[in-house]
């Protein structure tokens, strides 16, 4: 199964695409959408919208991938930066963790979850087009510290599901509810620490060398 997001098509006409499928696939959900409502919002005839984007599956994929995407580009990748494996793994949390809880990440999360079972294609394609390619990323990190003898892992993708899983708690459950009563950026700075901490304990070689 490929985990590498979907190439997205150039130009200004196909990101005006995509910004009109990412409106109505919010408002409507994938199910309500149609082909006919976004040419519309985006202002385009459905002989341009099909030259540029196969079908309504396509578009959404695209636009997972681009949400995703989008995220990663605006953080410049401190996780890669080579320097304290804790810190880069604290960032790489933090990343994550802002990520999950991005309103419009969370509103594409419930999509999927509500319309899966009519259309079982659409998560897979949820999956490929965002979390595998953090599990990738995070998987690469993991393997170049490996490398450099900082980590000792038997399985280096469970080992990166294992710390994503880590960090997927109540308080994303309670994101995806919409129960904001009680929360903040502590929360999250706390769950990211105790993942890594964790993480740490199981895998780092620093500490199994100081015998613990």
């Amino acid at each position: 199964m490929p985990t590498d997001s979907p190439s997205p098509p150039h130009g200004r006409k196909a990101a005006q695409i995509l910004d009109a499928a990412r409106a109505v696939f919010l408002e409507q959900g994938f199910g309500a959408a149609s082909m006919d409502a976004i040419a519309r919002t985006a202002g385009v005839s459905k002989a341009t919208l099909y030259s540029h984007f196969s079908g309504k599956e396509a578009l959404f994929a695209q636009v997972v991938a681009g949400e995703w995407a989008s995220h990663w580009r605006a953080r410049p990748g401190p996780e890669f930066a080579g320097g304290d494996l804790r810190q880069d793994l604290t960032a790489f949390g933090q990343g994550f963790m802002e990520l999950l809880l991005h309103p419009v990440a969370l509103a594409i999360y419930r999509i999927t979850m509500g319309e899966a079972r009519r259309f079982p294609e659409l998560g897979r394609l949820f999956f490929e087009s965002g979390p595998a390619t953090v599990r990738e990323r995070l998987t690469a990190f993991l393997a170049d510290r490996e490398a450099r003898g900082e980590l000792s892992l038997p399985d280096r993708r469970l080992a990166a599901e294992q710390f994503l899983g880590l960090m997927q708690t109540p308080l994303y459950l309670r994101s995806l509810l919409d129960i904001r009563d009680g929360l903040g950026p502590a929360d999250m700075d706390r769950i990211v620490a105790s993942a890594v901490d964790v993480f740490l304990r199981a895998y780092g070689t620093e500490r199994r060398g100081d015998g613990i």
